[in-house]
């Protein structure tokens, strides 16, 4: 038995050292502490914004905040379209706030932009890990609107230029306009959702409309009774006026209308005998027109006061009527045989400089100085009424000189339009549409006029297309390239753009609208 029992207790412990060597016990795998939930709440300041096709930027401000804690670095990570929005400054951290300020890109197209921001939260720059709960985001809008057309050409300037880049395979007829015995439209000017005009009629009376943008329907209208002549209308600030004469005097009426209602609030005077009105034009509350018994006379007036502010006048005395002044930050210029340079604030003469080349065809001049850039100033070099067809030579003034930079070697016969440093005139004369480099005169390329055909009216340029008419048609030619001819329209006449993006041809019985976008 004793045996027995010794035998059996040496194969337990055999058995219970495994043949003499030790195995450790398994080492538990950590738990890893879980990424903690950050919930985020985003906080804009705007979703929705409207910038202008020129520099004017939009600018928002973004707060993120989030509740909850974590034992990791807490990392803001936010997405957008750099083509349409950037960053203005860095992002701020107040407690558990994190705050952004963005601000629109400027020089946009004209068009609808939507962008969504993107914000999380990450445990790391790399945004490898992300917190639950943390990623938000919203759509951002931005319309880009073109700027109203409140004068002739355009602007204060009358440049004619027009910052968007449209596409000719959607252009499409929108809307057209020809009320019965209409023996006259003046040239337009227009805001977003309206389309001003000024008509004359078999009957002799004058009335001023306006028409729906989008429709062309009429919104009112504003009889000036049966007047000798009537300007186009003109935009300046919330107000629409429009120059009349009933007979030849020293109180002659500029009406000042409410553009949304129609309804009159003011007549301010000027002196002016059997003349034939170009559009005022003005800046902020500042109106300026160009007018005087025997011409001459530049008046200025304040639109919130709805009072003079100064007349003045000039040196040559060749000019009676037809004139749109030309406005910049400083100065007002008026052409009359020279181009006189007043004080914007006081109405002084600061300089005359004087134009060797100037023409008599007439006491009216059909147009205005254009403000091509700072310290260049172009005109024509003499008179002449809109009916007569004559071509005339550009001059371009250098305003800080005081001395003519240069005068075009060929004469051209429509409104001319300058934009990205190049000048766009049509020439009857030679047959041609040229473009000129707007600092020297050098012609840099040229468009042969098609046989049969004169120019006629102004010249709109965009940032790919050159808009004008002839007697037979409406063109769009490429800017690029070899100066294509894009797109045509059956009618004539003169062109603006509005901020509704139509191209609006007016003649003497009708408009015609086409839609850009």
């Amino acid at each position: 038995m004793r045996l027995i029992y010794m035998a059996l207790l040496a194969g337990m412990t055999a058995a219970c050292s495994g043949g003499g060597t030790s195995t450790p016990a398994p080492v538990p795998t950590p738990t890893p502490t879980p990424t903690p939930t950050l919930e985020v709440t985003l906080t804009p300041s705007a979703t929705s914004q409207t910038a202008a096709e020129t520099n004017f930027a939009a600018n928002f401000t973004l707060n993120a905040s989030f509740t909850g804690t974590s034992p990791y670095a807490v990392v803001p990570d936010v997405q957008f379209d750099p083509a349409v929005l950037m960053q203005d400054g860095p992002v701020v951290q107040t407690g558990n706030v994190f705050a952004y300020k963005f601000k629109t890109l400027t020089g946009l197209q004209p068009k609808r932009y939507s962008n969504t921001i993107s914000f999380r939260l990450c445990r790391e720059t790399a945004c490898t890990t992300v917190y639950p709960g943390s990623s938000k985001s919203f759509v951002y809008a931005l319309n880009v609107d073109l700027l109203d057309w409140t004068t002739l050409q355009r602007n204060a300037s009358h440049d004619g230029y027009v910052h968007a880049a449209f596409d000719p395979a959607v252009f499409t007829k929108s809307w057209e306009w020809a009320p019965a015995s209409t023996t006259g439209i003046q040239p337009v000017a227009a805001k977003k959702g309206f389309v001003f005009a000024t008509r004359t009629t078999s009957t002799g009376e004058t009335v001023v409309h306006a028409l729906d943008g989008a429709a062309g329907t009429e919104r009112w209208q504003f009889s000036l009774g049966n007047v000798w002549s009537a300007s186009g209308p003109a935009l300046v600030g919330n107000r629409l006026a429009v120059s009349s004469m009933f007979i030849s005097s020293s109180d002659n009426q500029l009406k000042i209308l409410d553009p949304d209602k129609g309804t009159f609030t003011s007549n301010l005077l000027f002196a002016a005998q059997w003349s034939t009105f170009a559009q005022p034009t003005g800046v902020g509350n500042e109106l300026y027109m160009a007018a005087g018994y025997y011409g001459n006379v530049v008046y200025s007036y304040d639109l919130a006061a709805l009072s003079d502010r100064w007349n003045a006048t000039g040196s040559g005395g060749h000019t009676w009527d037809g004139e749109t002044l030309a406005i910049d930050d400083k100065y007002v210029y008026y052409y009359s045989g020279n181009l006189d340079v007043f004080d914007r604030a006081s109405g002084a003469l600061v300089k005359s400089i004087t134009d060797p080349s100037w023409v008599w065809n007439g006491y009216s001049y059909f147009g205005s100085p254009i403000v091509s850039s700072p310290n260049n100033v172009i005109a024509y070099s003499g008179t002449r009424a809109a009916s007569y067809n004559l071509s005339l030579p550009l001059t371009s003034f250098d305003i800080a000189a005081g001395t003519i930079r240069w005068r075009s070697a060929r004469s051209y016969s429509n409104l001319p339009a300058v934009g990205k440093g190049v000048l766009y005139a049509g020439s009857n004369s030679n047959g041609q549409l040229d473009a000129l480099n707007e600092q020297t005169g050098a012609v840099l390329w040229s468009w042969p006029l098609p046989a049969g055909e004169t120019f006629v009216g102004n010249v709109l340029v965009t940032d790919t297309l050159l808009f004008f008419s002839t007697t037979a048609k409406t063109y769009a030619i490429a800017l690029d390239g070899a100066h294509e001819v894009k797109w045509t329209a059956p009618v004539s006449g003169s062109l603006a753009i509005t901020p509704d993006a139509k191209l609006v041809v007016t003649s003497s019985s009708k408009i015609a609208t086409y839609s850009l976008q």
